[in-house]
C-alpha cells in the first residue's frame, strides 16, 4: 500500500459528553505534543457503550476530509481488557480505536491494514480506564510526527466486526437488520442501492412492518403526506424507513439489531 500524504488533522469521536473533561484530555495530550495539529470534533455524543452508532457515524464523514486524515474512535466498553487498540491504514487515512467492532464499516469498504498497538510503547503508566488519553491520543501523536504504522506493533489480520449481510429466505423474501437509528429516527437497513441494482433493480418491493406492509421506494420524503411513512435510500445508499416530518423509529417502535422482511415479486 503506497504512502499517505502527511497533513496535521486529528478528527475525534467518542462517547465522553463534554461536561467531564475526558475529551479534553485527548485534545490537550494531542496539541501539547504536536502544537501544529487541527483537532476536528465530530461528536462526543455517541449514546454510551454504542460502537455500533460509532462506526455508522464513521462511515458518514471519515472519507470526505483530506487525505492523510488521522480518525481517532473511542467508543470502548472493552476498555483495560484484552482487546487489542488499532492502527488502521487505508490507502489515504489512519484510523486509531478499540478492535471491537467500530472500524467495521471500513472494512467493508476500503482495503487496509492493521497493526496492533503495544501499550509499553507510550513510555508512562496506562490507566486500565482512559485509553483514549493514554494510548490512542499518544498513538495520533506518533504518526501526526512521522512514525510508520508498522512500528506501533505486529500487524493483525483477523478483526472484529459486527456487519452482517441481509439473509435470503428464499427468491423472493429477505430478512434485514436494522443497523442505525439516526437522529431523525430513520431505520437504516443492511440492504443497498447496489444489492437493489444487483437484483435487477425490481420496483415491486415491500416491507413487512408489524401486521402491514410499506409499497415501493420513494425518491423524496415529499412523496408521500406529512406524518406517513416511507422507503428511500439514505445519502449513502442504504436502505431506510423514514416518516415524513416524523420520528419512525418511535413511530413503529423498532430499534438498532431489530430485523423486517422485505419481499420482491416475482417477474412474469
Amino acid at each position: 500500500m503506497s504512502k499517505i500524504r502527511k497533513t496535521s488533522i486529528v478528527t475525534l469521536l467518542t462517547d465522553f459528553g463534554t461536561e467531564d473533561g475526558y475529551s479534553g484530555a485527548m485534545k490537550g495530550i494531542i496539541l501539547r505534543d504536536f502544537p501544529e495539529a487541527t483537532v476536528v470534533d465530530i461528536s462526543h455524543d455517541i449514546r454510551p457503550f454504542n460502537y455500533q452508532q460509532a462506526a455508522f457515524s464513521l462511515l458518514n464523514y471519515a472519507f470526505y476530509y483530506p487525505a492523510g486524515t488521522i480518525h481517532v474512535v473511542v467508543v470502548d466498553p472493552g476498555v483495560g481488557s484484552s482487546r487489542n487498540g488499532l492502527i488502521i491504514k487505508t490507502s489515504d487515512y489512519f484510523f486509531i480505536g478499540p478492535d471491537n467492532g467500530v472500524f467495521s464499516y471500513i472494512y467493508e469498504s476500503k482495503s487496509f491494514e492493521a497493526w496492533k498497538i503495544r501499550e509499553e510503547l507510550f513510555g508512562h503508566p496506562v490507566s486500565p480506564t482512559f485509553h483514549g488519553r493514554d494510548i490512542f491520543a499518544p498513538a495520533a501523536v506518533r504518526l501526526l510526527q512521522g512514525a510508520s504504522p508498522e512500528s506501533f506493533g505486529e500487524s493483525v489480520e483477523h478483526l472484529h466486526s459486527f456487519y452482517q449481510n441481509y439473509e435470503v429466505v428464499d427468491d423472493h423474501c429477505y430478512r434485514l437488520k436494522v443497523i442505525h437509528v439516526d437522529h431523525f429516527g430513520n431505520l437504516i437497513l443492511n440492504f443497498t442501492i447496489t444489492d437493489w441494482k444487483e437484483m435487477g433493480s425490481p420496483p415491486d418491493i415491500r416491507i413487512q412492518i408489524n401486521h402491514s406492509f410499506l409499497y415501493g421506494i420513494k425518491k423524496t420524503f415529499s412523496e408521500v403526506e406529512a406524518g406517513q411513512l416511507l422507503m428511500t435510500w439514505d445519502s449513502r445508499g442504504f436502505l431506510q424507513i423514514a416518516q415524513n416530518g416524523g420520528n419512525a423509529a418511535r413511530t413503529l417502535q423498532k430499534k438498532e439489531n431489530d430485523f423486517l422482511f422485505l419481499y420482491i415479486a416475482a417477474r412474469k
